[in-house]
């Protein structure tokens, strides 16, 4: 199986190491410094179970890869119709194109493209990062894919991924309703990637302070409001195991949002705390805790994009 990565931070170029040190044919999507540290010195993965490096195929250019049989599609989500672009000399007809992002638009975004037959859905659960070129640091437990057929069918072709996954010794389970598990996920990134970012905390310290403890939830239970209204109902405990789930995490893991406001890069607000407002002004109902964390971080991510503007203003 061919095997291109679109995205090569802490979700690709950690799925992606595996993939490649287990042997499969992996080919990787990079750009800058990055990009020149993978081809000289490969891909370095230091994890608090096994590190690694493993020699790759990287390049800057989608041409030089071609056609491939699965691509794991992992931008950022405000990359998604950009990088949905790049990758054309990628894809034909029999590719599967395997979205794990966070956000729940990123496949609508991919199917105007491409179709719905290309489209499998996914998310990954794991505490890793593109800690400096070439190099992704991974914490806490060893990261886990939960990936599906749009229709819920269990067919040959997911057959085929799940059994490469497990062949490496990613933990991956396959789900007939996968856009469920976007939405509890989106449930769980919109209330610790929220909170932790717009407070400047550490999960644990978001956890162990119960007036942001009790935001966290609070933002949870809005976007289980909304999934109901946009006809994609949760299960009863969603908030619960949400809460458990966090629980679960290495108390000093700082989610990807916080990261990128500390090293001063573009946020998903708009994709996470900000769909959760827009997709409720539709829908006609409340979201005023993730209107807040939206309206706070999406000034603090217009600094980051346009520095002379803020510095005009301050």
């Amino acid at each position: 199986m061919k095997i291109g990565v679109m995205g090569t931070g802490g979700v690709g170029g950690y799925f992606g190491g595996l993939l490649a040190r287990a042997g499969f044919d992996m080919h990787f999507i990079a750009r800058g410094k990055h990009l020149q540290t993978l081809v000289e010195d490969g891909l370095q993965v230091i994890s608090d179970g096994e590190s690694f490096r493993v020699r790759i195929h990287a390049t800057a250019d989608p041409y030089d890869i071609g056609p491939v049989d699965l691509l794991l599609f992992c931008v950022k989500s405000h990359d998604t119709e950009h990088s949905a672009r790049l990758i054309a000399p990628m894809v034909e007809p029999e590719t599967m194109i395997l979205s794990l992002q966070n956000g729940i638009d990123n496949i609508e975004k991919l199917i105007e493209r491409y179709g719905e037959e290309p489209m499998i859905g996914g998310t990954a659960f794991i505490e890793a990062s593109l800690a400096s070129p070439g190099m992704i640091a991974h914490t806490g437990k060893p990261g886990r894919i939960v990936f599906g057929e749009l229709s819920g069918q269990r067919t040959a072709r997911v057959g085929r991924v799940l059994e490469a996954f497990r062949k490496t010794g990613i933990d991956a389970e396959l789900s007939d309703n996968i856009i469920q598990v976007l939405w509890s996920k989106f449930l769980f990134i919109c209330g610790v990637h929220g909170v932790c970012t717009l407070s400047r905390s550490s999960l644990g310290l978001a956890l162990d302070c119960s007036e942001t403890r009790e935001l966290l939830e609070g933002v949870m239970r809005e976007v289980e409001a909304l999934a109901q209204v946009r006809g994609f109902p949760l299960q009863p405990e969603v908030v619960s195991e949400s809460m458990k789930l966090a629980e679960s995490y290495n108390k000093r893991f700082k989610p990807s949002m916080l990261r990128d406001l500390e090293w001063r890069r573009v946020m998903e607000i708009d994709a996470l705390n900000g769909m959760v407002v827009k997709l409720g002004k539709e829908s006609g109902i409340r979201t005023p805790l993730n209107q807040v964390i939206h309206a706070c971080l999406k000034l603090e991510n217009q600094k980051i994009i346009n520095p002379f503007w803020a510095s005009q203003l301050e």
